[in-house]
């Protein structure tokens, strides 16, 4: 970390809303300092101001402040840009695996189902190619924010790389996963259809897989292996549809070759 321009404790204002005297401020900065230093070790990369301090106070020294003094709002917004993509506000990668685990637990203990969807963008490489990568970025936001709309609270949509995506349906069935994606699926289509997108009208179509737990696997990476498989599927068959484990594909108008 730099040294803050004006003074420790409004550096620390301005990042979390935490408000402690200037003296106590510096040495919190200077520990603050160590332990990014630290993370940038263990990690290989750098977790940034925010993330660091988060981790800090609430899990290395939560002694050292009062918790209530930072605003709820605040550490919200902390914890949801640590675990989000920049791009899209989707989850990343990082939370998707532990998401992913946390309600494979939870399966297992209570017995409820849960789905996994995996889903990729049609000829997404041949837009950016044609277009470029601010077009394609527009497009992967305009897709990010179509899956928030078809989604309830307690599924985890992740974007995990690329155009390559996926949604974490708690307690459903795969019938009704398949239901969910192929009212996406077609939501999709639909909307690049009559939305321009940097005023272009593209050919915008989406492909997925679906595995679920326990009938299809119980641990992670059979289940994430089943969904890929699935989702290979759904690309040879000509894309713009949505396959199951059990064989069963939901298309839509496929895609041109």
């Amino acid at each position: 970390m730099t040294t803050p321009p004006h003074s420790y404790a409004a550096r620390l204002e301005q990042l979390a809303h935490l408000h402690v005297p200037e003296a106590e401020a510096e040495r919190l900065w200077r520990d603050l300092s160590r332990h990014r230093r630290e993370l940038l070790r263990r990690l290989g990369r750098d977790v940034g101001e925010r993330v660091a301090l988060l981790d800090f106070l609430l899990n290395v020294h939560p002694q050292r402040v009062d918790a209530t003094i930072i605003e709820t709002t605040a550490l919200d917004a902390i914890e949801r840009r640590a675990i989000s993509d920049a791009l899209t506000g989707l989850y990343d990668r990082g939370y998707f695996e532990h998401a992913l685990k946390r309600e494979l637990e939870r399966c297992h203990r209570h017995g409820n189902p849960v789905s996994l969807l995996l889903l990729d963008l049609d000829g997404f490489k041949e837009i950016n190619d044609e277009f470029g990568h601010r077009v394609g970025d527009k497009v992967l936001q305009a897709f990010g924010e179509l899956i928030l709309k078809h989604l309830r609270g307690a599924d985890v949509p992740c974007r995990l790389g690329g155009d390559e995506f996926t949604i974490i349906l708690s307690d459903t069935a795969q019938a009704e996963a398949c239901t969910v994606a192929e009212r996406f699926r077609a939501d999709v289509e639909s909307w690049f259809e009559t939305h321009p997108v940097c005023g272009q009208f593209l050919e915008v179509t989406v492909s997925g897989g679906i595995a679920t737990a326990p009938w299809d696997a119980s641990g992670q990476d059979q289940l994430y292996a089943l969904a890929d498989r699935a989702l290979y599927e759904a690309k040879r068959l000509g894309s713009n549809r949505i396959v199951t484990t059990s064989g069963t594909a939901h298309p839509g108008t496929p895609a041109a070759a």
